[in-house]
């Protein structure tokens, strides 16, 4: 059980062939690597898990290999497992393998992106990064960054630059070169689908593992409002306008300090719960943006645009 959907394996992976399991998508979200937050989100699960499984297909209609086998529900996701082995024992040539990474774009540096504090901290710099000059809080890249951090660590661990990675995920530099390129692929397919629908696309993670042939095979979902920051107007369109939110309370500064000092997780103190007003508002922002993702209509919620012009400006004030 994760800290917002549950994996159900029907079939376990072998050396040499996928097993299959079931993703069922809760209410649930979780922020700041806390896990489960306080309150549900009514509807998530249902639109995380829709327009997850159309980024999928249209994957798949690009040629690239995804786990997705289809949707069971409109909560649940069929799919194919790979084996989770630990870096220290992967090899480049490994397959049937969990790639340990999570693989990060950047398409613009919001103000309240992770990598400012990177920069401050001196754990990376702009040039490790990819980019040829000081980014800016704000700033939109015209060619995207590609991050990563550690995929099987309690709290996910940045590295400072490519060589770093390459020497934690045992997988070799032709691999991790590989994932880099199609992680590249995937942003622009992001991008573009974004600004189609007068989005912009902020920034993003995929998950990766290699299948029994030696091949990449995109896991787990992404090209959602939990897995990627979209902006429209001014609305953040994404979880991150929880975090907006939480970021204006005590409880921030306490968690930020605790994970600082490395204290383990029953140590975290417990985060207040949301407004309420707050909580509707962002279940219909999901529930709405599936819509608009997927060009159905999955629910019945005020269109995207209707929904930041009526009821945005209700709970802009929470949001400093």
């Amino acid at each position: 059980m994760g800290s917002v959907k549950e994996i159900n394996v029907t079939k376990e992976p072998t050396e040499n062939e996928m097993g299959e399991g079931v993703f069922t998508f809760s209410d649930k979200y979780s922020i700041f690597d806390y896990g489960g937050m306080p309150d549900l989100i009514t509807d998530k699960d249902k639109a995380l898990c829709i327009m997850a499984a159309y980024n999928f297909e249209q994957l798949q209609e690009r040629g690239m290999k995804t786990h997705f086998i289809g949707l069971k529900d409109k909560n649940e996701m069929k799919f194919r497992i790979v084996r989770k082995i630990l870096p220290e024992n992967l090899t480049p040539e490994t397959k049937n393998c969990m790639v340990p990474l999570e693989i990060i774009f950047r398409d613009s540096l919001p103000a309240g992106s992770s990598v400012f504090r990177r920069i401050d901290k001196g754990q990376t710099t702009w040039a490790d990064l990819g980019l040829d000059h000081d980014g800016q809080p704000g700033e939109k890249l015209v060619t995207p960054i590609i991050d990563f951090s550690t995929k099987f660590e309690p709290i996910d661990r940045y590295f400072k630059n490519l060589s770093e990675v390459i020497d934690y995920c045992g997988l070799g530099a032709q691999r991790v070169e590989e994932l880099k390129q199609q992680a590249l692929q995937i942003n622009n397919y992001l991008r573009e689908k974004s600004k189609q629908l007068g989005w912009e696309h902020l920034d993003g993670k995929v998950e990766a593992g290699i299948d029994p042939d030696g091949n990449i095979v995109w896991v787990d979902v992404f090209g959602t409002l939990d897995e990627d920051r979209f902006q429209v107007g001014a609305l953040s369109l994404s979880k991150d306008l929880i975090r907006q939110y939480y970021k204006t309370t005590p409880w921030y500064a306490e968690i930020m300090k605790a994970k600082d000092a490395n204290l383990p997780k029953a140590q975290w103190p417990k985060p207040p719960n949301l407004p309420p007003e707050l909580v509707n508002f962002v279940s219909d922002m999901y529930r709405s943006a599936c819509n608009e993702w997927t060009g159905e209509k999955h629910f019945d919620v005020k269109p995207l645009r209707q929904l930041i012009e009526e009821d945005y400006p209700k709970v802009k004030g929470l949001i400093k």
